[in-house]
């Protein structure tokens, strides 16, 4: 095994397996191996960054995700790979060939390299520049490669869609970023990738140069009451426009699989969500006067999650004046499963939603499903141990 450089006690079987498949490899004597036509650019060296998302991509496969199942199916050496019995090996290739190398023994062997010192990838240190706003660091990566403008990481993303201020947009769409560029998942462009996230300062930016995907996710994102009423038909039903494009819905592979629906019901409810998340109380008001419920759900949250998650306080205030459940649970992310608002608020220190959260009867007993702790136990766990006294 002294060969294998992926070599640790748990994986030999994994090394043995990826030597077959590199024997295997779908191409003859001669052939060129097959490469996407703007292969993904290495976000870290670290193999243990990539290998938990690997094993996920391989789990949600298996289960019948079609975002993962697409990965695979897209790659020729996998052609006639059965997705139920996707495995870690089988993805750890997909991810390999997706970054332009033939095999994960040369990828891994790059990201050695990479971290020793022995070569250089500048794609690591621009995205994560992007990340952190360093405009002079990015302005410096992209004088020395202009290409990384519109570069996709590991994660899937461009530099575009790693920004969180709207600076850094600017920077970018200034030196030729395609705001139209998408993940793998359906309008999953930049502007979307800041609405689900709730940046609307940075989504402003981008919208100014292309508002793709066009539906009522960016007219609720952007606080477009016109395009909003625009979204509907004559009716009163919406338009096929306004529900496209909306398989998009997770701003990192770490979020758990979902697939959305053609309901309008479904597609005004997160409207609202994403409404909620950028604090935009017009259109919240607009979109329950079109049928938007109050504790609506997609991709398992509800407005008032989104709200306290990114602090809009007066949209709580609504919302909560309008009979949102202070103690409806759902999901954020990977880490936050069947937490309420207060949970939220709690491990964010804000006091000011607590505060109202707990005059509307938001319980402090309540656990959530995956760690079963309460609200005082995340406020513990997140650093703020007077508050979780206090809501102890």
């Amino acid at each position: 095994m002294a060969d294998c450089p992926i070599q640790r006690r748990s994986w030999p079987a994994i090394c043995v397996r990826l030597r077959r498949l590199r024997v295997g490899s779908g191409t003859s004597a001669g052939d060129a191996p097959w490469r996407l036509a703007m292969p993904f650019r290495l976000y870290s060296h670290e193999i243990a960054f990539h290998t938990p998302y690997l094993a996920m991509l391989a789990e949600e496969a298996a289960r019948g995700f079609a975002e993962a199942r697409g990965r695979f199916e897209r790659i020729p050496r996998f052609a006639d790979l059965d997705p139920s019995r996707a495995s870690l090996v089988e993805a750890l290739e997909v991810s390999s060939i997706e970054h332009g190398f033939e095999n994960w023994r040369e990828m891994e062997i790059r990201m050695r390299d990479v971290r020793a010192g022995r070569v250089d990838e500048r794609s690591i240190d621009f995205f994560h520049a992007v990340e952190g706003a360093d405009l002079d660091a990015v302005a410096g990566h992209l004088d020395a490669e202009p290409e990384l403008v519109n570069a996709v990481a590991s994660t899937q993303k461009s530099a575009l869609h790693s920004v969180g201020a709207a600076e850094m947009a600017e920077l970018l769409l200034e030196r030729g970023a395609d705001p139209r560029i998408e993940t793998m998942l359906s309008g999953g462009t930049a502007l979307l990738h800041a609405i689900v996230w709730g940046w609307p300062d940075v989504a402003a930016v981008i919208a100014a140069a292309d508002r793709a995907p066009y539906n009522l996710r960016v007219a609720a994102g952007l606080n477009d009451l016109g395009a909003i009423e625009d979204a509907f038909d004559a009716n009163g039903a919406l338009t096929d426009a306004a529900k496209a494009k909306r398989a998009y819905y997770r701003p990192n592979y770490g979020w758990f699989p979902w697939a959305p629906s053609d309901d309008d019901q479904e597609v005004l409810d997160e409207a609202l969500i994403l409404a909620a998340t950028n604090g935009h109380l017009e259109t919240a008001r607009l979109l329950v006067s079109k049928g938007a419920r109050i504790d609506g759900r997609a991709y398992e949250t509800t407005p008032l999650l989104r709200a306290t998650f990114r602090n809009r306080i007066e949209m709580v205030d609504w919302l909560l004046d309008q009979g949102a459940d202070p103690n409806g649970t759902g999901w954020l992310g990977g880490h936050a499963k069947g937490v309420t608002a207060l949970h939220l608020a709690a491990a964010d220190g804000l006091d000011e939603v607590i505060e109202r959260l707990q005059k509307a009867g938001a319980d402090a007993s309540i656990q959530d499903d995956l760690h079963h702790g309460t609200p005082a136990g995340w406020a513990r766990f997140y650093g703020h141990p007077e508050l979780a006294e206090r809501l102890a």
